[in-house]
């Protein structure tokens, strides 16, 4: 008896083991073959607008296994963007790790965006309104200038109500502006405009002679006037300083019209001194000429600093002043026609806008010109939306004709819409940091000219020599992006 109720315990043992066996398989198997959930999560938005211009700065992203967070240190993961803040447009940013020797991927959209408004410029407190007989003749002076577009004052909509004017501009982007200027009626009998004759500033080295060019007296329907007008302020051009030359005018009811002439006497500056000729400055200005390109070329003369200009034709207002810039032994070079993006349809395109703009240059100084630079730079990837590998195909042609191209080496960020103060830290920054400066900077922006002769002091001061960029002057060039 006691055998079987061994028999049956060894039996029911057994019987249980199979089972245990049985269960941990089940329990191994199910382990095994349970599939991990792996999942990238991008920190922030998924969509990114960034402002044009404003750095990019990833926002990151976490790894979660089975919805549990692991260290990125743990796994081998890139972070691949191509996102350039001077273009508008979309551009991705994509995420891969490797886990588990499998890949995963995410992707983060950014979109470029000008969202920044134009700047409409209005040199006038008030609009002056003069009643003729037969019209009404109202004058005002403005600009609008925008951080993508460039000055836009052609796209400036004026409409003149009762009692103000109305100015209204939108960049290419939309983004719009307005400005109120109010109007003041003023009588025909008491009305006085006085245009000087010649620059309202004029720089004169000490010993030079300033002759007086007098002004103009009309009414306010721009009838000339027989009245005299007073001139008060003398020059002494022995003496450097700052003069101030007074044209007044007081009409018979005591109502008085002032106009001033600035003159300033200057010691010629030498650019000699303390001479580094390891440590080099190569003033470049792009776009213009254009309104202040006149006020930097007496700045340059003032200073006896040569600079070059890649010049276009934009504003034909203004175009002239390329005969002075090359009589005055700067160095001149083409930029662009029109400096429309649509140049780069094709090779053909841009070569007929070069030799367009080089023939303009021909008209004004008698010589052809073998130097240029790129609207956008050589690196620049707006190209790429009129036509793939274009840049590199015109810079091997321009190259094998005897052209060459500059890039740039210091960006002032003038273009960007930097104040003149962040221009000039940009620059000395710039040039503290290496050897040979090729400066990027434009004439026809207003910030740009008013830092220019601290940036030419600097330098001189630090004994930094400046020279203009010839066809055998060591090249400066970004990599080309298409």
């Amino acid at each position: 008896m006691s055998d079987i109720i061994r028999n049956k315990k060894i039996i029911t043992f057994l019987y249980l083991g199979i089972i245990a066996i049985i269960l941990l398989c089940a329990f191994l198997f199910s382990v095994k073959g349970k599939k991990e959930d792996v999942a990238i999560v991008l920190n922030g938005n998924e969509y990114y607008k960034l402002s044009l211009n404003n750095d990019y700065v990833d926002e990151g992203f976490s790894i979660k296994i089975n919805n549990k967070e692991i260290d990125l240190e743990n796994v081998d993961y890139k972070i691949k963007e191509n996102v350039n803040k001077e273009v508008i447009g979309q551009y991705e940013v994509d995420y891969e790790i490797n886990y588990d020797d499998k890949i995963y991927k995410a992707k983060r959209y950014v979109e470029v965006v000008d969202d920044v408004k134009p700047d409409i410029i209005v040199n006038q407190d008030y609009v002056a309104k003069y009643y003729c007989k037969k019209k009404d003749k109202l004058n005002i002076d403005y600009q609008a200038e925008d951080n993508y577009d460039g000055i836009i004052t052609d796209k400036v909509v004026v409409d003149v109500k009762d009692d103000h004017v109305s100015l209204s501009v939108k960049d290419s982007a939309g983004n719009e502006s307005k400005k109120e200027v109010p109007i003041k009626i003023i009588n025909d009998e008491d009305a006085a405009i006085i245009t000087l004759n010649g620059k309202e500033l004029i720089y004169l080295a000490v010993g030079d002679e300033y002759k007086e060019e007098g002004a103009s007296l009309t009414d306010g329907c721009g009838k000339d006037s027989n009245e005299s007008l007073n001139i008060s302020g003398t020059v002494d051009t022995s003496t450097p300083g700052e003069y101030l030359i007074k044209y007044s005018y007081v009409s018979a009811s005591g109502l008085e019209t002032i106009k001033n002439r600035k003159v300033i006497v200057y010691e010629k500056h030498s650019n000699t001194h303390n001479v580094n000729e390891e440590r080099v400055i190569y003033l470049t200005f792009d776009d213009g000429p254009g309104m202040y390109t006149e006020e930097l070329l007496d700045i340059l003369k003032k200073y006896d600093v040569k600079a070059t200009f890649f010049v276009t034709n934009q504003f034909k207002k203004y175009t002239h002043l390329i005969k002075r810039e090359y009589e005055e032994g700067h160095a001149i070079g083409v930029h662009s026609l029109t400096h429309k993006w649509n140049i780069y349809r094709s090779v053909a395109t841009y070569v007929k806008d070069f030799n367009d703009m080089n023939q303009i240059i021909y008209d004004y100084t008698g010589e052809r010109v073998s130097i240029f630079r790129f609207p956008g730079g050589s690196s620049n990837t707006v190209s790429k939306k009129y036509s793939t590998g274009v840049v590199k195909a015109i810079a091997s042609k321009m190259s094998k004709n005897g052209y060459v191209y500059f890039d740039w080496n210091v960006d002032s960020e003038d273009a960007a819409g930097a104040n003149s103060e962040k221009i000039i830290n940009n620059v000395i920054n710039g040039i503290n940091s290496r050897k040979s400066s090729v400066i990027l900077m434009h004439d026809i922006k207003r910030s740009t000219v008013s830092s220019i002769e601290t940036i030419i002091k600097y330098a001189l001061d630090n004994g930094y020599t400046f020279k203009t960029l010839m066809v055998n002057s060591q090249t400066c060039h970004h990599s080309i992006n298409n």
